[in-house]
């Protein structure tokens, strides 16, 4: 018997969760197709390049809506398939000159209150506009500070000197970033009707990753909170521990606008998807507010508890069920379905990124490939010339 969950249930956030293996991300990719078949608008961050086959049909042929897919990446990026046909690629690009001083500020991690700091920052940059400069060209202003006005005995004002000095190691850690360039791509390219952005983060480290994450989300929810445009948006963040874990166990670039999204973003029309396998890792102010919820198979305790914590809806004999789901296999509760339901995802139409290994097949094709070397070093060897003697 088939089943099908509401549109109108994603008019609030939505949790997918489950084990690795236990196929969230396959599950994820189905819910992408239906939505961008009823016309909407999706942002997919994507660590591990899960979704940039998108593209494609399983057959790896172009379906009806391949051109409406594209896939943003970072040149710093090193990418899972670079070098393969993902379809529409285009760079993802921040240009550095393009941060206001109160955003390198906070990018640099710089308190609030360290206002001498921040203001050393301020004219540092300020010094350097009307030109393109790099992060190193705003080191080099904050160590040789010409720019500091001088008093009536032609000393420079020694509390801004010491804010210079003590801003440059802020500074310097954003060279460990390695992701702006000469020009900025704009959110409007990704806000179109009927579209699929992927921003493929795969081979970037956990900062940079964080930093790209947060730059889009905040584009995206001033844009659509601003009135800029005008439909709903679907924001599927994979791995979401990873970009907003509990504010006791760390912080990231990310977490901020993710919490305020998940807060305050269906009023405007910005929804979550969160995905992923380790529920307790991630930030419970934001998994709370995930009115409905895909569970997959799932048979950590601490991972079990956090599901039940955030959902008032799973009773106790669907939290049993959960270790025994096969691959595929789901529990549905909350407002995408009328009542909750346990049942097999349908198959994809598109081509999947994030498929386990063949381990069977790749262990076969090795032993052929050194079977094979084998055979030609023998025949090699049986078909050089006798240079020995004949009794």
């Amino acid at each position: 018997m088939e089943a099908h969950v509401s549109v109108e249930g994603f008019r609030r956030h939505l949790a997918i969760i489950a084990q690795t293996g236990a196929g969230k991300s396959y599950s994820a990719g189905v819910l992408i197709e239906e939505l961008l078949r009823k016309g909407a608008t999706i942002i997919v961050l994507d660590p591990h390049a899960d979704y940039v086959f998108l593209t494609f049909s399983r057959d790896n042929s172009y379906h009806e809506f391949s051109n409406r897919v594209t896939v943003y990446r970072n040149p710093a990026s090193t990418g899972r398939y670079v070098g393969k046909n993902l379809g529409n690629v285009t760079p993802y690009e921040i240009a550095f000159p393009d941060l206001e001083p109160d955003e390198v500020c906070d990018i640099a991690r710089i308190p609030e209150n360290a206002s001498v700091i921040r203001d050393a920052v301020r004219g540092a940059l300020e010094s350097l506009r009307g030109r393109h400069y790099t992060i190193e060209d705003l080191i080099s202003a904050l160590e040789k500070p010409s720019w500091i006005e001088t008093d009536e005995r032609g000393k420079p004002d020694r509390l801004l000197l010491s804010g210079c000095v003590r801003a440059i190691k802020y500074i310097r850690s954003l060279t460990r970033l390695r992701v702006f360039t000469l020009s900025s791509t704009m959110v409007t390219d990704m806000l179109r009707p009927m579209s699929v952005s992927v921003i493929d983060l795969s081979g970037l480290e956990d900062k940079a990753m964080n930093y790209i994450a947060s730059r889009i989300l905040y584009d995206v929810y001033e844009a659509v909170s601003n009135g800029d445009y005008d439909f709903p948006v679907y924001i599927f963040i994979e791995e979401a521990h990873r970009f907003v874990p509990p504010k006791e166990k760390g912080w990231t670039y990310a977490a901020p606008i993710i919490n305020k999204i998940a807060a305050e973003g269906r009023k405007f029309g910005i929804f979550l998807v969160l995905i992923t396998q380790r529920p307790s890792k991630v930030d419970q102010d934001s998994l709370s507010q995930c009115n409905s919820q895909i569970i997959m198979r799932l048979t950590n305790p601490d991972d079990q508890a956090a599901v039940r914590s955030s959902s008032e809806r799973l009773s106790a004999d669907l939290l049993e069920d959960l270790p025994g789901l096969n691959p595929g296999e789901c529990v549905i509760i909350g407002e995408i379905t009328k009542v909750p339901l346990i049942l097999k995802v349908r198959s994809r139409i598109t081509k999947e990124g994030g498929a386990d290994v063949d381990v069977v097949s790749r262990l076969a094709e090795s032993r052929r490939r050194v079977e094979a070397e084998a055979r030609l070093r023998l025949e090699g060897m049986g078909s050089k010339p006798f240079t020995g003697e004949l009794e």
